[in-house]
């Protein structure tokens, strides 16, 4: 003899209420971690940069003294641009804090979430940040995305810049040098 329940056929199960933030977190996860593997794909030390000896200051850490000072290509640490990508202005220290100062632009640190934990622009989002992609779409109208990574690996900041490009977004600019070049000229930091 077959048991019989009382619960109707028909009567449908509520989905728990971390379910859908669980999804939400999940797929912000996923991006952030494309966005990373993107950056750090093309950071391969397998390439040469197109900085020169000539176009750093002397004292620039990207300068050892080994490096070529006849203008020609310093062999990368760090990976360089993509060659084919989307070319990348780049701002002055200057003219990024005068835009910070205006609350004109959107900083995103490029290196990695230890070095922007130890400090970094104020206001400036890791590419790991959860409200990464909502602060993006909900930038003012004329405001720009300064890209910037580490000083030892200029390249970084530009080659950050070309990935959100890539990406679709319109104004998006490379700090000249990178963080410790911020630094050291007297911006402030926050941690």
């Amino acid at each position: 003899m077959a048991q019989q329940t009382d619960t109707p056929p028909d009567v449908r199960r509520e989905l728990p209420m971390w379910v859908l933030p669980a999804v939400i977190f999940g797929a912000i996860a996923i991006v952030a971690a494309l966005v990373t593997f993107a950056l750090t794909i093309r950071d391969l030390p397998s390439t040469t940069t197109t900085i020169t000896a000539n176009s750093l200051p002397a004292d620039h850490p990207a300068i050892s003294a080994t490096a070529a000072t006849d203008g020609t290509a310093l062999p990368s640490a760090h990976g360089g641009l993509d060659p084919n990508g989307a070319k990348v202005t780049v701002i002055s220290l200057a003219e990024a804090r005068a835009k910070l100062d205006a609350g004109e632009a959107l900083f995103i640190d490029v290196r990695a979430g230890s070095d922007y934990t130890a400090g970094h622009i104020p206001g400036a989002l890791t590419i790991t940040s959860q409200d990464l992609e909502a602060r993006l779409n909900n930038l003012p109208a004329g405001s720009s995305i300064i890209a910037y990574g580490d000083a030892s690996r200029p390249e970084s900041g530009q080659r950050g810049a070309q990935i959100f490009m890539d990406l679709g977004y319109p104004t998006v600019i490379a700090l000249e040098g990178g963080f410790q070049d911020w630094q050291q000229a007297g911006n402030p930091v926050e941690k």
